[in-house]
């Protein structure tokens, strides 16, 4: 008698046995969030808005989407002193820090944006503005903060990932200069 290779065995025993489908027309999909497209910068401004807004602990596949697996993320945190002090992020870190807000929802949006770019290659410089949630006194929601990202970010043909971003907040004593305003 004749054996089959255990390999050739399996993959029939699995075509032929129907509890062994991985599946059926009857097994509902997970749902997969559709994330924005970033094939312009303009795309990936909006994508970064988006993935960044919201509760603390919300869905971040998107947010995840938009960068390099080895991107980070730097805040420059300013002492009292004056003292400038980067905390540096992978893309998880930044998750578990934001996640710690819970349902609380934050919102971003780059206000004004100078890229420069070629080929393959761009920098963004954009001033951000964060707001609490929208209420009824205020539609947009209280301003936060303000200040200023440097995004670094390549394009693989298809669409713009983040290689890094590095952002500081305004202070009283560093504003964000008028030609960095909308």
């Amino acid at each position: 008698m004749r054996r089959l290779p255990l390999f050739l065995a399996l993959a029939t025993a699995a075509l032929l046995t129907p509890g062994l489908r991985a599946q059926t027309a009857d097994t509902p999909i997970a749902a997969v969030p559709a994330c924005p497209l970033t094939a312009t910068l303009g795309q990936l401004i909006t994508a970064i808005d988006a993935a960044v807004s919201g509760p603390g602990n919300k869905d971040r596949t998107c947010f995840r989407e938009l960068f390099l697996p080895d991107a980070r993320l730097i805040p420059i945190r300013i002492a009292a002193d004056g003292t400038a002090t980067p905390r540096i992020l992978t893309v998880q870190g930044w998750i578990d820090a934001v996640a710690k807000r819970g349902s609380a929802v934050f919102i971003e949006k780059q206000v004004k944006v100078h890229n420069d770019s070629w080929a393959h290659i761009a920098h963004l410089w954009s001033t951000y503005e964060t707001r609490s949630a929208p209420d009824a006194a205020n539609a947009e929601g209280k301003l936060m903060d303000r200040g200023i990202n440097s995004i670094q970010a390549i394009f693989d043909g298809k669409r713009w990932q983040i290689i890094e971003i590095t952002w500081q907040a305004q202070t009283e004593s560093d504003p964000v200069p008028d030609q960095y305003l909308p």
